[in-house]
């Protein structure tokens, strides 16, 4: 074990988690105390981990109020600790009395508040449990968690994730080494957060040795992981790797893509009736997600526009690896429903400034009536079209200003229209509102940052074929025939002073394709006062894609297909 110094080796003891091969190398005679906002609370709190002193194999975890006295604390703590003591007599269970708490040796009055001490003071602590002292280190990174695909596949990235389950981790400074487990043998092959198994690595398994960092460059204790056997990969070259081309100077590279939740291909209809030609393994997101991951990095966007984005996915995933490999910035924004995904746009901090920001629901009128005016409150009492803002749509847009010329800013917007197959004019309807949306925040900008050039990004999964109304209506500023004397839809659009152009043409057949339906549903637009389109890349041969009945496939991680464009400035 050549990743440990040896003679530390004898101060440390790991705890494992049932049914995993996970292990967590806590240091001998240490209790560490992390004050933060664990993931999914709201509240601060301090949470205590340390290695029990009458069972070195059990981890004592402690979740407190940072508010609390240090006699509750210890209250709490000792009745922790008895729990791990093996069969012992009465008069040998661990007392509270026989726990305390000093700073430079002197004992801690009860009635003092946990924060005053962990928080205030922070050095020169130590806990004492009987003849047992433990120096208590404050804010240094533990690896609670950390899981990895499986199976791993040659040829696709593997990488951990579930961080946020640990406690101020910085994934980006942590140390990282892989070794392949080959007839017990321990190989180093990598030392990055991510590693791509090779031919020698099918049939063996991978260990992941994680040394955590803080943001302040403080150490944690050391923890490992070991993945399940590679599994060969017959595929030599994705399709999507034959649609790239070399991103042209001084361009800016578009991405947009639904990447297909994770919680849409789990149940009954999407096995059964959506996509019956793809295998379970195949849908699952332990392949999925890393030939997501290998598209993303290729495709060397400038702004990625997502949908569909599993909330986890995110945060885990796409934010650590995107930042590691391009350096790039991501935002997120959640459906606002029971769904776990949503939207995420990601741009370069090298080429970019955030300005500023916006999310927005659909669904809430008080937002909507400050873009839109009171002609919200018509819609609302219209039965027809006050459907369009009851879905649960959200938008997003961003405000990005050109480093190397700071008078052009871009809004780059980013949706998922709803995908009622009958809901044609609600689509028509929530583009229109979220046209209205932009081109305020267009007036806006150009208000804020006088002299400044604007230019419009409206990427998305609008569910729309060209012949059903919103294509018309953000490149010709033209509502379908049976709405165009439709009051409350011209008084909308009479505001809209920009149209815009679709990188892609409507030649192109399908963006989505299944075995019961294709069509182009995903589309670029922008306006092309201050901006040129240089290039898209083509999309995928036909027999690419119907090569196992249709998308997602061992081909294809997603049921739709990305759309990448270059621009320049005019």
């Amino acid at each position: 074990m050549k990743y440990f110094n040896k003679n530390l080796f004898k101060h440390i003891y790991f705890t494992k988690r049932n049914m995993s091969s996970f292990k967590l190398f806590l240091w001998e005679n240490s209790m560490f105390v992390n004050c933060l906002i664990p993931t999914g609370e709201t509240e601060l709190k301090m949470v205590v981990t340390l290695p029990s002193p009458f069972n070195k194999l059990h981890r004592i975890n402690l979740c407190r109020s940072p508010e609390d006295t240090i006699r509750i604390f210890i209250d709490r703590l000792a009745l922790k600790l008895s729990q791990t003591q093996r069969k012992v007599s009465d008069s040998e269970k661990l007392k509270k009395n026989c726990v305390e708490i000093k700073v430079n040796g002197i004992k801690v009055p009860y009635t003092s508040k946990c924060y005053e001490i962990f928080e205030e003071i922070k050095e020169n602590i130590t806990l004492e449990i009987k003849d047992h002292t433990y120096k208590v280190i404050v804010n240094a990174p533990i690896i609670n968690e950390f899981k990895l695909g499986i199976p791993p596949y040659q040829g696709l990235m593997i990488y951990p994730y579930a961080f946020d389950q640990g406690y101020n981790v910085s994934v980006m400074d942590t140390q990282y080494l892989w070794y392949r487990i080959d007839s017990k043998k321990e190989i180093e092959v990598g030392n990055s957060m991510t590693y791509i198994p090779t031919a020698e690595d099918v049939n063996c398994r991978l260990k992941l040795v994680c040394s955590p960092f803080n943001d302040e460059g403080q150490s944690g204790p050391t923890a490992e992981i070991i993945s399940s056997t590679v599994v060969e990969n017959t595929i030599k070259i994705y399709p999507f790797e034959k649609r790239l081309k070399t991103k042209p100077y001084n361009s800016i590279r578009v991405v947009s893509y639904n990447i297909l939740a994770g919680e849409y291909t789990k149940t009954k209809e999407a096995k059964n009736e959506m996509y019956p030609y793809c295998p379970e393994e195949i849908l699952a997101s332990s392949y999925r997600h890393p030939l997501v991951m290998r598209e993303l990095k290729a495709y060397n966007g400038d702004i990625i526009c997502l949908q569909e984005v599993d909330k986890l996915f995110f945060h885990r995933e796409l934010c650590p690896i995107l930042k590691q490999f391009k350096d790039m910035t991501g935002l997120y924004i959640k459906k606002n429903c029971r769904r776990n995904e949503g939207l995420a746009c990601f741009y370069s901090p090298n080429k970019f400034n955030l300005l500023e920001q916006f999310e927005i629901s659909l669904n809430d009128p008080t937002t909507i009536e400050l873009y839109c005016g009171p002609i919200i409150k018509e819609i609302m009492v219209n039965k027809k079209w006050k459907k369009g803002l009851e879905k649960r749509t959200v938008f997003q847009v961003l405000a990005l200003e050109l480093i190397s010329d700071k008078k052009n800013i871009f809004l780059v917007c980013n949706t998922h229209l709803i995908s009622d197959p009958e809901g044609d004019f609600i689509r028509l309807f929530q583009a229109l509102i979220e046209l209205i949306i932009i081109n305020k925040i267009k007036q806006n900008i150009i208000k804020d940052y006088l002299g400044s050039k604007v230019s419009v990004i409206f990427c998305g999964d609008f569910n729309s074929t060209p012949e059903s109304g919103v294509y018309d209506l953000a490149t010709n500023l033209l509502l379908p025939e049976e709405h165009r004397t439709v009051k409350i839809l011209n008084d909308l659009k009479n505001n809209l002073d920009f149209k815009m152009d679709s990188a892609y043409d409507t030649d192109v057949l399908y963006s989505n394709y299944t075995e019961t339906f294709f069509g182009l549903l995903d589309y670029i637009y922008f306006t092309n006062e201050h901006l040129e389109l240089i290039q898209v890349l083509s999309m995928p041969s036909h027999d690419d894609v119907i090569q196992y009945g249709g998308i997602p496939s061992i081909l294809f991680p997603s049921d739709h297909l990305a759309l990448i464009a270059d621009f320049k400035i005019k």
